[in-house]
């Protein structure tokens, strides 16, 4: 006897009923000009939502500036922030889709080039580019591997920062019209 597929029937977690099981996970574009999105997320995203998918993710979403794994991460550590995006979940809700998003701090892996410029850790050359390094932090001193940033270690006081960061990026999501969020630690 054959077995009937749930995939395009939908589903209802607590108070959000997805039209299907189709879920786009979180893809990377590194094309933000300082965290904010812009036409190029909404057509990203956009286009999976017109195809019917039951979820669309945004790529990972930075909670604070330092906690960005490129240049080109998108953000969501300010009300701007929150402002671009909520034109984007609009559009991926009046496609029958639910939005979600990635919180996202890179953590000991932050300051890297973006993919086609190398994806290693910022260098000279993206320092030509305008691409300046910044201070990471980590849980411990130690960096990714050889080459790599060293990280400060965090203290208390900035592991406390960074827990109430991903509260007030949960907040902003919401603001923006998320229907889910995940959290990438």
């Amino acid at each position: 006897m054959p077995v009937e597929s749930h995939l395009f029937s939908p589903l209802k977690i607590r108070d959000l009923t997805l039209e299907n099981r189709l879920v786009i996970s979180p893809m990377c574009q590194y094309s933000a000009g300082d965290g904010i999105a812009n036409d190029w997320h909404i057509v990203h995203l956009g286009k999976f939502a017109q195809g019917g998918a039951g979820v669309v993710f945004t790529e990972a979403a930075a909670v604070q500036r330092r906690g960005r794994i490129t240049h080109g991460d998108l953000g969501i550590w300010s009300d701007a922030h929150a402002q671009a995006l909520s034109g984007i979940t609009g559009f991926i809700r009046s496609m029958g889709s639910a939005s979600a998003i990635q919180l996202a701090h890179a953590g000991r892996k932050a300051a890297m080039q973006r993919p086609w410029h190398g994806n290693g850790p910022l260098d000279d050359s993206d320092r030509r580019r305008g691409e300046e390094p910044w201070q990471v932090i980590a849980p411990s001193a130690e960096p990714v591997g050889e080459g790599w940033l060293l990280p400060a270690e965090m203290t208390s006081a900035e592991i406390t920062q960074v827990v109430e960061d991903f509260a007030a990026a949960a907040r902003r999501s919401d603001q923006a019209g998320f229907d889910i969020a995940e959290v990438h630690a």
